[in-house]
């Protein structure tokens, strides 16, 4: 059963039984859930019922913000086991050890690495934050890929919204860029995307307009990435650890895919900080899909990643 926490000023649902999600946020003072809503939350099928990891990691997903690990991205051989696509995170059981109105404290175990994962989420005046501890369980050092999944999506997000972000480097996706910028491409975010209306903004496509895009943005000046929404009246910033996340996923899908998984039922715009580039190969000289990062035995790494409600800035 979901656990629901709230303060004055958000609310937000954290779901046990899968991943530890978090599966919504909502804006209590406009009411305006900012979190994307994905049409595979409705499905009821036990599974698995196919030899497919991501079918198997997208039924019953829910949109929200998940923890990627101990992969993210497609299934491959790591350490003698076939880790599936995404990781094995957002599908585990996790324990709830402490909660109040406005926290809570869950913990898991995985299977196909060996690692032990305590999450704390808690709501602190107009801020989300949510800190992980992932400890190597083994006598051996382990690796591992690591990424934050929020999503964002409509009503908060529309076709006047907008991103800011300090990246200076937008890099595409090599096999599948989708429609908004070509493949393996690298350059500044908004020499590539459609300029927003602030310094340093791009814009976001609109529900319904059948744009897409996958790419990486990175050489951030500060590690942090803000969702505007001019119609909202709010904006929403997205804050880490750049120490464990140099990097963060730029997905957009606003109704684009025509077959599986989404048959145009999705729009999605995410940010996700994570600690490997998308993808496999090079691009621009960096490497592409490694291995993560390496944690020695019995040690731990743990980071912060924060969701806050932002005013409106002033625009021309």
């Amino acid at each position: 059963m979901a656990i629901t926490l709230t303060n004055d000023a958000l609310e937000v649902r954290v779901a046990p039984e899968r991943g530890a999600d978090i599966v919504q946020l909502i804006d209590r003072t406009t009411g305006t859930p900012v979190l994307a809503e994905s049409p595979t939350g409705r499905v009821t099928s036990t599974g698995p019922f196919t030899g497919d990891s991501m079918a198997n990691w997208l039924n019953g997903y829910p949109g929200g913000w998940q923890l990627l690990a101990p992969n993210a991205g497609p299934e491959r051989e790591h350490d003698g086991v076939r880790q599936g696509f995404h990781g094995e995170a957002a599908l585990a059981r996790w324990t709830v050890l402490e909660r109040d109105a406005a926290s809570c404290e869950l913990e898991t175990s995985l299977l196909t690495a060996p690692l032990h994962l305590h999450r704390k989420v808690a709501l602190d005046g107009a801020e989300l934050s949510v800190v992980d501890t992932i400890t190597n369980l083994s006598p051996d050092p382990t690796s591992t890929r690591l990424v934050q999944h929020p999503a964002f999506g409509s009503p908060f997000l529309d076709g006047d919204s907008f991103l800011v972000a300090s990246a200076h480097t937008l890099l595409t996706d090599a096999d599948a860029p989708g429609t908004l910028a070509p493949a393996d491409a690298s350059g500044p975010p908004d020499s590539l995307i459609a300029a927003g209306p602030m310094p340093r903004s791009i814009r976001l496509p609109a529900p319904g307009s059948g744009a897409s895009l996958f790419a990486a943005l990175t050489d951030f000046e500060s590690p942090e990435a803000t969702f505007y929404s001019p119609n909202r009246g709010f904006g929403i910033r997205v804050a880490w650890d750049a120490r464990v996340f140099p990097h963060a996923w730029l997905w957009m899908e606003a109704n684009a895919g025509s077959g599986w998984p989404w048959f145009r039922r999705l729009y999605a715009i995410a940010v996700e900080p994570a600690n490997v580039l998308p993808g496999a190969g090079a691009v621009d000289g960096r490497l592409r899909g490694t291995s993560g990062v390496e944690i020695l035995p019995g040690e731990h790494i743990t980071t912060s990643t924060t969701l806050t409600r932002l005013a409106l800035p002033a625009l021309n």
